[in-house]
This record gives C-alpha cells, sequence and structure tokens, in this order.
C-alpha cells in the first residue's frame, strides 16, 4: 500500500487531472468516426473496419481489470507514467500501421493502458477534503465527459481534414503533453511494501462481498447505464429513418447533448457533498424513467427526442457521480480496487443492454428499446432504498 505525504486539495491538480482523464478517455473513442477513412485509406471493408473499434473497447475493459487495481499497491507518479509511455507509443505505433491488423492491435494495446482516469479518480478523492470530495469527482467526470463527446467530433472532423493518421498523432501528442503535465504535479509518495500482483487481483472478488456500499453501486449504476447505453446504441437507427431521415453525421451531432450531463455535473457533486448520494441517486433513476417516455415520444417529435437525450446524460453522470463518492467515502483501504469491480460491473452492463437493445429493436421497434431502458430504470430505483437505509445507519 501507499501514502500520500500531502493530502491537500490542490485546485491546479484537479485541473490537470480533468485535462488529462479527457484526452487519455478520448483515445477509447477517437476511431469511431475513423471506419470510412480506414476502409479507404488501408483496402478494407467497412465491416472489417469496425474490428478496431471492438478491439478498442475490449483493450480498455481488459486495462481497468488489469491495470486499475495497482492503484492500491503502486506509487501512482510511476504507474502513471508507465501508462502514459506505453499508450503514446501504442498511439505512435498506430498512426504509423501499414495494415489494419497491426492497427487494430496498437489500438487495443493503447486503450488497454489508458485507463489513467480510472486511476486518478480515486487517487482526486483521496486528496480531496472530504467534504469536497463528490464535487472534485464530479469536475474529473467533467473531463472525461468532454474527452468522450470531442473525441467523435474532433476525430471526425480532424480525419476528414488530415486524414485518420493524423488524429492519432494528435492523440499521442495530447496524451504525452497533458500526462506529463499531471504527473509532475502529483504529491510525493511513501513507498511501502506493495500486495503481490495475482494476490491483488485475487482480492478482488472480496472486496465486492465486503463491501455493500460497492454492491449497491455496481447494482443502480450498472443498471442506469445500461437503460442509457440501450436507447443510445439504437438512437441513430431512428435519427438515420423515416420521419427523420438524417445522414450519419447530422445524426451524430446528437452526441453534443450529451454535454448537458457535464454542464450539471458541478451541481450534483456539490448536492452530494452537502446532502448524501441517496437523493441524486434517486433523482437519476427519476429522469431515466422519464427519458424513455420522452425517447418512445421521440420517435416522431424532434423536441421529446432532444429532451430524452438531454434527460438521459444528465441522469448517467449523476448516478455516476453519487456512486463513486459514496464507494470512495465508505471503501478508503481498496478505492482502485473498489473501482476496478465498479467500472467492470457497469462495462459489462452497458455492453449486455447494447446486446440486448439491438435484438429488441429487430422484433419490437423502437418501442421496444424504450421499454427495455424504463424496466431498467425501475430495476435502479429497486435498489435506492437499501442505499438509504445503509446511509440512514452508517453501517
Amino acid at each position: 500500500m501507499v501514502a500520500v505525504r500531502a493530502p491537500a486539495a490542490r485546485p491546479v491538480l484537479f485541473t490537470a487531472m480533468a485535462v488529462c482523464s479527457g484526452a487519455t478517455v478520448a483515445n477509447v473513442y477517437l476511431s469511431q468516426p475513423l471506419l470510412d477513412l480506414f476502409a479507404r485509406g488501408l483496402g478494407v471493408s467497412p465491416a472489417a473496419a469496425g474490428s478496431v473499434v471492438t478491439c478498442a473497447q475490449f483493450g480498455y475493459a481488459a486495462g481497468i481489470l488489469f491495470l486499475v487495481p495497482l492503484g492500491d499497491a503502486r506509487r501512482r507518479r510511476p504507474l502513471l507514467t508507465g501508462m502514459l509511455a506505453a499508450t503514446v507509443v501504442m498511439l505512435l505505433v498506430a498512426a504509423a500501421a501499414p495494415g489494419l491488423g497491426l492497427l487494430a492491435a496498437a489500438a487495443a494495446l493503447a486503450c488497454g493502458a489508458t485507463v489513467v482516469p480510472q486511476v486518478l479518480v480515486p487517487l482526486a478523492a483521496e486528496l480531496a477534503p472530504p467534504e469536497r470530495r463528490a464535487s472534485v469527482v464530479a469536475n474529473i467526470q467533467i473531463g472525461l465527459m468532454t474527452g468522450i463527446i470531442g473525441a467523435r467530433v474532433v476525430g471526425g472532423v480532424v480525419g476528414e481534414a488530415m486524414g485518420w493518421r493524423a488524429v492519432y498523432l494528435l492523440a499521442a501528442a495530447l496524451t504525452g503533453l497533458t500526462g506529463l503535465v499531471t504527473v509532475n504535479l502529483l504529491p510525493a509518495e511513501e513507498k511501502r511494501d506493495g500486495v503481490p500482483y495475482l494476490r491483488l487481483l485475487a482480492s478482488l472478488p472480496g472486496v465486492w462481498r465486503r463491501e455493500p456500499v460497492l454492491r449497491h453501486a455496481c447494482l443502480v449504476h450498472g443498471a442506469l447505464f445500461g437503460a442509457y447505453n440501450a436507447t443510445w446504441t439504437t438512437l441513430v437507427l431512428v435519427l438515420t429513418h423515416d420521419p427523420y431521415d438524417y445522414g450519419s453525421a447530422k445524426a451524430g451531432l446528437f452526441g453534443l447533448l450529451g454535454l448537458s450531463g457535464a454542464v450539471a455535473a458541478p451541481w450534483a457533486g456539490r448536492f452530494v457533498d452537502r446532502r448524501g448520494a441517496a437523493p441524486i441517486l434517486t433523482a437519476a433513476a427519476v429522469l431515466t424513467l422519464v427519458a424513455a417516455g420522452a425517447y418512445a415520444a421521440g420517435r416522431s417529435v424532434l423536441a421529446c427526442m432532444v429532451a430524452a437525450i438531454l434527460l438521459g446524460n444528465l441522469a448517467v453522470q449523476w448516478s455516476q457521480i453519487a456512486n463513486q463518492a459514496r464507494i470512495f467515502t465508505h471503501v478508503p483501504h481498496a478505492r482502485s480496487r473498489a473501482n476496478t469491480v465498479y467500472m467492470v460491473a457497469a462495462f459489462l452492463s452497458g455492453a449486455l443492454s447494447a446486446a440486448l437493445a439491438s435484438a429488441v429493436y429487430g422484433t419490437c421497434g423502437w418501442g421496444g428499446v424504450c421499454a427495455v431502458q424504463a424496466l431498467l430504470a425501475l430495476a435502479g430505483l429497486a435498489v435506492i432504498p437499501a442505499v438509504r437505509r445503509h446511509d440512514t445507519k452508517g453501517t
């Protein structure tokens, strides 16, 4: 385990963490708007080019599982330095890749190493004063959301203007620059005897069993993030067909509405710091349920579709902030491992919900997908009483 010598609030450091989190998480999503450019540039089919996106997602999931737990047993500065260096190298390899196979492999390795945000968020919670912990987590979530959305928008613009290789070169530069600044701002740590790596991984199920707060968070956010993914995955199919008939580029601009969650994140963080997580989690579940109805009406009413996207993004961001704040408060001895379990649970739920939504859309249409979102919102809402009982009793 490790101890930070000076856990004082440092606004400049937290800002750097937010920017670095956005720059590094963007590496997971920058390939999504580039598929047509991959296909034309490398002489492959668009379907084959999609393997780059798949490899990036699996790489990120593997990195969360196998690298993030090290944050509980290793000094964060050398750990983050190694992750950032590996990410930059793999992004440069991707930029120079002569064929699809090497590009997909480099994307997987780059995204496996770019799990920097999942180490920075628990560290920020450790450095923040207890009365501001949720606010600090919320500010870093702004960086994360901006990076995710920015990767899709900026990646497409730069790729169209300068080619897909330029996108990877730009990503390498941003990762290296923001990472260098952030690592140099980190406070010094005292090294202690670290837990052996295999024992660290083997302890993950035990953290789940011992910590009811972690189980609550996995269930609530798993349900709400799954609901978010269910509609978001199939949304483009609605927007590109009657009655909207938007092109892919115009439909993609709806992603900018996702910034609504980032705009409201600071308020949610301050509320959690003052009043606790349960009210925000309740609101997130209710908003997700309301968004399901708005999505259903949005099949033919654009204003309802816009409202649904805004509400859905707001809800999933509030859920993330409140759940992570609870985890980092109640599980201080294993923040990185708890965050690993939490993120893996959310990722699996999101992936399964997206697959379910695609199948439901094929058989029941958009209304069936909206029903899936509503049921998942109700599932998340059903866990809130347990959250309230735990936080009220303090056990």
